[in-house]
């Protein structure tokens, strides 16, 4: 009797396993987002071809019109916790797992946190350390790249450093606060003027505007965020204001972070060199 209840168990269990009714195993997704693509480009670096990464938000800054659908389909989303994507924690009222990468940097930062070399290495810890969680057995890659990025980031930081030592002027014009991080890194002033933005820079009026105000730090070096399709570059125009386009979105990014980032401050450098 007893080996024929054992016998009616082992059946049910089966029964119950082949007809979908018993246990159902956790499909964990091999997904991962970044609400903006810097973001998303630092997330790449440390999770290498073991994960696919994808972006919220268009070259603008605003979230697709699926972002809500694309970040249900990853296991955790990276937002930058600024003003950039704030929309993102709307999200967090579903079931998306949201990692603010604000979490990892000193109170005070600005919102161009993901544009300086310093702020984006603590960044990239929180999303190693984050993936070490969600995927251990995985954990050995994360980390060999992190320790990569680090090393690329410490090597660009030099370059850079050096750059800017014998610059002209240790500051910059700017319509917000979006590159002030890189800026401290580098020990340059931002001089923030919400009157340059829509200013024509080419006109009689910006002239004395910028004399005006960049009269205490002795510049007239103007830094712009170039929209969506526009084009990066110094340009040093004829009356005097130095026009340095930098890509703060990422816009123009074609491969890996540590390059595209260098790329945008070797041009800041540049700019302010003479």
């Amino acid at each position: 009797m007893k080996k024929l209840r054992m016998i009616l168990a082992l059946t049910m269990a089966v029964t119950m396993t082949v007809s979908g009714c018993g246990p159902r195993s956790v499909v964990r997704p091999t997904i991962v987002a970044g609400t903006i693509k810097p973001v998303a480009l630092i997330a790449q670096a440390i999770a290498g071809s073991a994960l696919q990464v994808q972006v919220l938000a268009g070259d603008d800054g605003a979230p697709l019109q699926n972002a809500q659908e694309l970040a249900s389909a990853s296991a955790v989303v990276f937002q930058t916790g600024t003003s950039i994507d704030r929309w993102s924690s709307e999200m967090a009222q579903g079931s998306v797992r949201l990692v603010s990468l604000s979490a990892a940097l000193d109170n005070g930062t600005s919102g161009g946190s993901w544009l300086s070399f310093r702020d984006s290495a603590d960044m990239a810890r929180l999303i190693r350390d984050t993936l070490d969680a969600l995927y251990p057995e995985l954990k050995e890659q994360f980390d060999s790249r992190y320790a990569v990025f680090m090393d690329q980031c410490s090597q660009a930081d030099g370059r850079l450093k050096r750059l800017v030592w014998n610059a002209g002027t240790r500051a910059f014009l700017a319509g917000d606060t979006t590159w002030s991080s890189a800026a401290g890194d580098f020990g340059l002033r931002v001089v923030v003027q919400s009157g340059l933005t829509g200013l024509d820079l080419l006109g009689a009026d910006a002239v004395l505007r910028v004399a005006e105000w960049g009269s205490g730090e002795k510049t007239q070096v103007v830094v712009v965020n170039v929209t969506p399709g526009g084009s990066t570059g110094v340009s040093r125009q004829s009356n005097g204001i130095v026009v340095c386009s930098l890509d703060a979105l990422g816009t123009t990014a074609k491969g890996a972070f540590v390059p595209w980032l260098e790329d945008q401050l070797t041009l800041l450098g540049s700019a302010i060199g003479k």
